[in-house]
């Protein structure tokens, strides 16, 4: 190991002991991939380094973000954890608290609320497109509430057919989102022709949905009418099969001529290739530290509608009508729904292993991801001086997600239960997306954010003096300064709380 990386490794182990972290399994597991993390980023470095010639500016960062102050990783963890922001009472305990452990305590005990189920089930909800409260929503519920192993949620989805009801026995469009939200692999090119940039054939995409028309009686599948590929006629009935290796995809041993969806099910749960895993451990990295690879946060202005699935332009596909070459809508940018196992980072694979000895569940394996010292670093400004790590070390700056968002502006909690609210309702506008597409919500900063800030409902106030605001909003205590300008104003609490949400310091987890 280079010099440079020992380095970090040994200042990494003074900050942990800096920050008093208790030696346990849990924290042993963390620093894990702590170190994987900085060994990357180390490799990352080096490499810019000795890059012939003028680098590119920005170049990557020299170092990394120092340590959070207490009140910016108090909020952020509440936020990412249990979906809400800080209490006062709680804001001021952590704040004067001083035991070196006070980080893990905090984080393992936000991870037993209530709102940490939510935020798991969102999470879920989110990659399996649940638009009601229906089967579907239950099962994820109940999923979360119990941190079931993620293997089983996904067997009891496939093989026990909810996806397919869910998307009314349209089996290519179950077998595209799949593929994309649990294995990675991009298919949506692969509907209408062979994939110009990947792996998969058009035919091959045909017959893994094959395997998932054996199920509630399911029409077959067949070749779409216009099919011009050699290796098919057009109409002609597909045989189930799964997806073939070829550039890191999947592949059956002994390919069989039908597979039914149990099939399917236990074959993507047993097999030994990394992918389901890396998925699912992606996805909780997500939830705490932003979309990994993200080079550009992209703003999106008003409501983005997304189309509906069978919306561009109509092509008979199984004698239906659906969607030409196309992906999902451009709300935000999925860097891993493509995934190249053979190039990713080192972090990543260290996070799958230590995903699947935490029993593959998302809760437990969040509770490790909070107590790596990355996460208890300052965030990063999303950009391109970050494009060369994959995983950065520390938490992305990102806005307040809708749910946390509307809460505070907002007495109406009834419509946080609404798997897809009305497309007039302002939590569309912050983000909450139509279910259409997996993982299809982001968290947009438009002009129209700001005019519904500034115009919108006042947010319900009601702490009279301005500390308990402060603690409740921003999880910090105000400034001298802040308190002489709200003295000098006189302002009242319904002010005070006004000018907190609408600053930039409010919106932004950090």
């Amino acid at each position: 190991m280079k010099p440079r990386c020992l380095l970090l490794i040994g200042l990494f182990v003074v900050s942990c002991s800096k920050e008093g972290v208790k030696a346990d399994v849990v924290q042993e597991t963390a620093s894990k991939i702590d170190v994987a993390l900085l060994a990357d980023y180390q490799q990352a470095l080096d490499a810019e380094r000795q890059r012939p010639g003028t680098r590119p500016i920005p170049a990557l960062p020299d170092q990394l973000p120092e340590f959070a102050e207490d009140a910016a990783f108090l909020r952020r963890a509440c936020i990412d954890l249990a979906g809400r922001l800080p209490r006062a009472d709680e804001a001021r305990a952590f704040l004067a608290d001083a035991s070196p452990d006070k980080r893990a305590r905090l984080t393992d005990a936000l991870l037993q609320e209530p709102g940490a189920v939510e935020v798991r089930y969102r999470m879920l909800a989110e990659a399996f497109r649940v638009k009601d409260d229906g089967e579907l929503a239950h099962f994820l519920r109940r999923a979360a509430a119990d941190d079931m192993p993620y293997d089983q949620i996904v067997a009891t989805l496939i093989g026990g057919g909810l996806l397919t009801r869910r998307d009314d026995g349209v089996v290519l469009r179950t077998a595209t989102e799949v593929s994309s939200a649990v294995l990675g692999i991009d298919m949506y090119c692969a509907m209408c022709h062979d994939h110009p940039y990947g792996d998969t054939t058009e035919r091959q995409c045909y017959e893994f949905a094959a395997c998932l028309a054996k199920k509630d009686g399911l029409e077959p599948v067949r070749l779409p009418r216009d099919y011009l590929y050699k290796d098919g006629t057009p109409g002609e009935v597909v045989k189930p099969r799964f997806l073939p290796r070829s550039g890191g995809l999947l592949e059956s041993k002994k390919p069989r001529a039908m597979h039914k969806p149990d099939d399917l099910a236990k074959w993507i749960v047993s097999r030994d290739d990394e992918r389901l895993a890396t998925m699912a451990a992606l996805r909780a990295w997500s939830v705490l530290f932003g979309k990994p690879g993200l080079l550009l946060n992209r703003t999106v202005g008003g409501v983005d509608e997304a189309p509906a699935w069978h919306d561009v332009h109509p092509k008979p596909l199984n004698n239906k009508v659906s969607s030409n070459c196309f992906g999902p809508p451009v709300r935000d940018y999925l860097p891993w729904n493509s995934l190249e196992m053979r190039n990713l980072p080192r972090a990543a694979h260290v996070m799958t292993q230590e995903f699947r000895q935490a029993g593959m569940r998302i809760g437990a394996f969040q509770r490790i991801l909070a107590r790596t010292a990355a996460y208890s670093r300052a965030g990063h400004a999303v950009g391109v001086q970050w494009g060369a790590v994959f995983l950065v070390p520390s938490p992305q700056i990102r806005r307040l997600p809708s749910e946390v968002l509307w809460s505070a502006v907002s007495d109406d909690r009834a419509v946080l239960q609404n798997e897809v609210p009305p497309v007039a309702h302002p939590l569309r506008m912050l983000g909450r997306g139509t279910r259409e597409w997996a993982d299809e919500s982001c968290e947009p900063v438009s002009h129209e954010l700001v005019r519904f800030l500034m115009n919108g409902a006042m947010p319900p106030v009601s702490a009279r003096d301005a500390d308990t605001l402060f603690l409740e909003m921003l999880g910090r205590l105000p400034s001298a300064r802040e308190k002489s300008a709200i003295s000098d104003q006189q302002a009242t609490p319904e002010d005070v709380a006004w000018s907190l949400v609408n600053s930039v310091e409010f919106l932004f987890r950090s």
